[in-house]
């Protein structure tokens, strides 16, 4: 008679039992591929959530400066020693090891302007990075497809007469008014179209609804027509990146980028960096925290459950050891029973956990993330499930093996 049969024999007689055991793996492995799974899940979306805030590294020029008192008297300080930031530098840029860890590169050049007679600051920027960057911005009107065509902050807007005073005017019909996502006072009308910056006619394609921040005061056009138009052709003034990706090593990142551009200052934005590293820091010790315990349970559960075995099979244990079975034949039997049990408790708390992250993800997520089939999670589900199985099982499978044939005369 093989021990297989007879491991296999014993969960037939004893379905209840078994059942139980399986449901207990399957709730302790299951709780811990849920919480991985969510905890993975939640991690993408704190990084797309403080994706949306935007650049988290600066690159400006390098430049010196000397800060000057003459008397007690301030004067104002001297820059020297300054370099510029060129259109190839972003090439550059992109030629890092890490490039593909770089989700936008958003270059700008920054001068005054003459806006209908007006002075104010003009940006020049590449339309289609800088609108994946402000994904905050509502514009009012069209995103511009034209070399002439601009933004123009809320405040500038105002201030130009581009759009009419909500204080002073009533409310517009919703087709021809727009609001602000956060301000829903703020109401306006375009009442012009029309923009002459550096005595040249540009069209504004639409106003950015108030944010708050400095675009509120500023006009964007495309980066080329702007650096033609102030006279800085090929120049910026700061380039800004986004590389806040999941696991995104943007320390490294900064030493790469600096060492390509070796004439300019580059800095990360700590606060994003951090935020990011102090969430899924507590998500994850969370998450391991709250797995250990599950996993703990379920190990005194089957060790319970298997000590109690022992004693209630002490009559079948005793008889195959006095018909000639060994130590190592009643405990690779026990380990048997304990390993098939384990393997379908691993896999019915795989399947379960990750049908429990599917339905509690809705309630962690803003942005639709799904979890994911990770064939990995599986074969950690199923191998946890069987070490834990075999752990718990190893002490009662020794006191089986211990047991006196003399046992058996007692029940013959």
């Amino acid at each position: 008679m093989r021990i297989s049969t007879i491991a296999l024999a014993n969960l037939k007689r004893r379905k209840g039992k078994a059942l139980f055991l399986s449901l207990g793996i399957a709730i302790g492995i299951g709780t811990v591929v849920a919480l991985l799974s969510l905890g993975t899940s939640i991690q993408e979306e704190v990084g797309a959530q403080l994706d949306r805030f935007g650049a988290n590294i600066l690159i400006v020029p390098q430049s010196n400066s000397l800060a000057l008192d003459y008397g007690g008297v301030s004067v104002p300080g001297v820059a020297f020693d300054v370099h510029q930031l060129k259109n190839e530098d972003i090439q550059r840029i992109r030629e890092i090891p890490y490039h593909d860890r770089l989700a936008i590169i958003a270059p700008k050049v920054l001068s005054a302007a003459d806006v209908d007679g007006q002075q104010a600051l003009l940006a020049g920027v590449d339309f289609k990075q800088e609108l994946k960057l402000r994904r905050w911005w509502r514009i009012i009107g069209q995103q511009p497809e034209q070399e002439e065509d601009v933004l123009v902050g809320y405040e500038a807007a105002r201030v130009l007469s581009i759009i009419k005073d909500p204080r002073t005017t009533a409310p517009a019909p919703p087709s021809q008014h727009g609001a602000h996502q956060g301000r829903p006072d703020v109401q306006f009308t375009l009442a012009r179209n029309q923009l002459r910056i550096n005595g040249r006619e540009h069209h504004v394609a639409g106003v950015i609804g108030p944010t708050g921040g400095p675009e509120d005061r500023m006009v964007f056009g495309s980066l080329t027509h702007v650096q033609q138009l102030v006279g800085k052709p090929g120049q910026l003034n700061v380039i800004e990146v986004s590389a806040l990706c999941k696991g995104c090593p943007v320390e490294d990142i900064v030493a790469q980028i600096s060492g390509k551009l070796p004439h300019a200052k580059v800095s990360a934005v700590q606060q994003a960096v951090k935020a990011r590293a102090e969430m899924v820091d507590r998500l994850t010790r969370f998450s391991a925290v709250v797995g250990v315990v599950v996993l703990v349970i379920g190990a005194l559960m089957i060790f319970t459950t298997m000590m109690a075995s022992v004693v209630e099979r002490t009559k079948e244990i005793g008889v195959l050891r006095a018909i000639g079975f060994r130590r190592t034949h009643i405990i690779n039997g026990l380990l048997l029973e304990v390993a098939i049990v384990s393997l379908i408790g691993g896999a019915l708390g795989w399947a379960a956990g990750l049908g429990a992250s599917w339905l509690a993800l809705p309630y962690f997520s803003e942005t639709g993330l799904r979890p994911e089939l990770h064939p990995a999670l599986l074969l950690f589900a199923v191998s946890a499930a069987m070490l834990l199985g075999m752990l718990s099982s190893i002490y009662p499978a020794l006191r089986a093996s211990k047991l006196d044939p003399s046992e058996a005369v007692r029940y013959i």
